[in-house]
């Protein structure tokens, strides 16, 4: 017993603490799932085709690149190429200090030429970084 006691003694003495600080923890989500809807909103814009909505996170130079004719471009070869978009679900984060790159499986959807549907999935992926005190998205594509 008094071996159980000194055992009890010396972890409680000499035994680590380890504090979380909460806030950091759930500001971290917060950030993560403002960047998520971010994504999302671009993901239903391009299946919207709104040239406005998708471009609305891109900073304003980066607006000045990629326009309507860009757009309307991306929008033809990938309704070509994988039919029209169904669903997507997002996948993960990837660190990219001082940004970070979002992805999502997008599937679509399209049709044989006997008219059954064919299903194909493709990643969506933002790099998301900071600019004047605002989340931005400074790439995003198809792959």
């Amino acid at each position: 017993m008094k071996k159980f006691i000194a055992l009890f003694v010396f972890a409680f003495i000499f035994g680590g603490c380890v504090s979380v600080d909460n806030n950091d923890i759930s500001s971290d989500g917060q950030i993560l799932a403002k960047e998520q809807k971010m994504g999302e909103e671009m993901i239903e814009a391009f299946r919207k085709r709104d040239l406005a909505a998708f471009i609305q996170y891109i900073p304003v130079g980066g607006r000045q690149m990629y326009g309507k004719n860009e757009f309307q471009k991306e929008q033809q070869e990938i309704a070509a190429r994988m039919g029209e978009i169904v669903s997507y679900r997002f996948l993960t984060k990837l660190e990219m200090e001082p940004a970070h790159q979002l992805v999502w499986a997008v599937r679509f959807k399209s049709y044989s030429l006997k008219g059954e549907p064919i299903y194909r999935e493709a990643l969506f992926t933002i790099v998301v970084g900071e600019v004047d005190d605002s989340r931005k998205v400074f790439l995003f594509g198809f792959k």
